[in-house]
């Protein structure tokens, strides 16, 4: 379900597949209580009278271009005749080789389960209060050597009964950066405990012979991944190195820089953001209805959900560059959401500005990932500020020690 503002109401989606592939289907409102009763993993359906549509892919982890949607005309009857059912479909990615995703992209998973969690309750950061969320964390490792943070959140988490050391296949797992590589199980994706397919008979075989007592690698202290190297951590750079090396110039590369804000531009914060859960296209008034319109999902709102987007200049002892900031990292530094700092800007300039001010003249650890840019046939380099961390000056003063001792040497 969701609950916004200007919108709310409740949904479920279904993976469906058949010898021919697989696509995903979703009710709404009106359908929710008539067909989520009738709906089992592993039974077998007839079903008809479903609306084909374009998919819209950051709602879905299949590859398909199409999906269903259940009106009050679709009919969904069970088939007794369960002969011959094909097998879910994984294209499996092996843990060590995460760093080659993006944040925010879907993989498939198999791995062994080492140790689980309790169920934690959380309230979102973007949220009402009174909303609470529950999630579960656990630790997986597989055959290519490394060990991973997992996260399920929901039911998933509160009937999470899968034991230690049992093999896992996640469907449609969202990479995540913090601390380097972690993975989240979405509401559009699934998971199967001890599965009948022949990549988890072979993981079983490696676990009971070697890997129980096998010693893994961690992405915690490494950099967001893409732009090389499984493993590899990222560099510190000072501001000039950023720029003598034309880093990002041929390819996107990732790394770190410790820096002071020295300037925030506030002429543009933010941008008016599609409402919809997990949808943050931006979307156009109609001047008209005084409705936000979203293209992508052909939807209308009474107001939007505006998102950061703005640039800092951040400086150290060698120069400065400006950086690009988006939605998370805006919250970090400005303290508030940019629904509020839009509504500061437009009614209380005093706070706004205080805001603004309160953010300059901090230093920070950036995470950042340059990449070359063309636009109106102009091509230049743009730092994205992937995380922001305040400066551990113990491990800083570590890191300068060791810089100094390879001086002396």
């Amino acid at each position: 379900s969701w609950n916004k503002p200007n919108s709310q109401g409740r949904l479920f989606s279904v993976n469906l597949l058949d010898d021919s592939g697989e696509i995903r289907a979703t009710a709404f409102t009106q359908q929710v209580d008539r067909l989520f009763p009738m709906l089992e993993a592993g039974k077998v359906y007839y079903i008809s009278n479903a609306q084909v549509k374009m998919a819209r892919q950051q709602f879905s982890t299949l590859n398909n271009q199409y999906e269903l949607t259940f009106d009050d005309s679709t009919i969904v009857e069970q088939c007794q005749e369960t002969t011959g059912v094909p097998q879910e479909q994984y294209e499996f990615v092996p843990l060590a080789n995460l760093m080659k995703y993006e944040k925010g992209a879907i993989v498939d998973v198999l791995c062994v389960v080492r140790s689980v969690e309790d169920v934690v309750e959380i309230t979102p950061k973007n949220g009402p209060t009174d909303r609470k969320m529950v999630k579960r964390d656990m630790s997986v490792v597989d055959k290519s050597g490394y060990q991973v943070r997992a996260t399920v959140w929901g039911d998933d988490a509160r009937e999470f009964k899968v034991p230690v050391d049992a093999i896992v296949a996640f469907k449609g797992m969202r990479v995540g950066d913090f601390g380097g590589r972690t993975l989240s199980l979405p509401s559009i994706g699934s998971l199967t405990a001890n599965p009948d397919i022949p990549e988890a008979h072979m993981l079983r075989g490696w676990y009971d012979s070697a890997g129980r007592n096998a010693s893994f690698q961690t992405y915690e202290s490494m950099g967001g991944g893409g732009g090389g190297g499984e493993g590899r951590t990222d560099q510190i750079k000072t501001m000039a190195a950023v720029r003598d090396e034309n880093v990002g110039g041929d390819h996107a590369e990732y790394f770190s820089v410790k820096g002071t804000i020295v300037f925030v531009r506030s002429t543009t914060l933010a941008y008016p953001g599609c409402a919809s859960p997990d949808c943050s296209k931006k979307v156009i008034e109609d001047a008209s209805t005084g409705q936000w319109r979203c293209e992508k999902c052909e939807r209308s709102f009474a107001s939007p959900e505006y998102r950061y987007i703005f640039s800092v200049n951040v400086s150290d002892e060698t120069g400065q560059n400006w950086l690009q900031c988006f939605n998370e990292v805006g919250e970090q530094l400005l303290g508030c959401s940019a629904n509020e700092m839009i509504r500061l800007q437009q009614q209380d300039e005093t706070a706004f500005n205080q805001r603004i001010a309160d953010a300059t003249f901090q230093e920070f650890q950036f995470r950042c990932r340059a990449k070359s840019e063309t636009f109106n046939d102009n091509t230049r380099v743009r730092i994205s500020v992937m995380t922001m961390t305040k400066v551990d000056y113990v491990a800083e003063a570590h890191r300068l020690n060791k810089l100094i001792e390879a001086f002396s040497m």
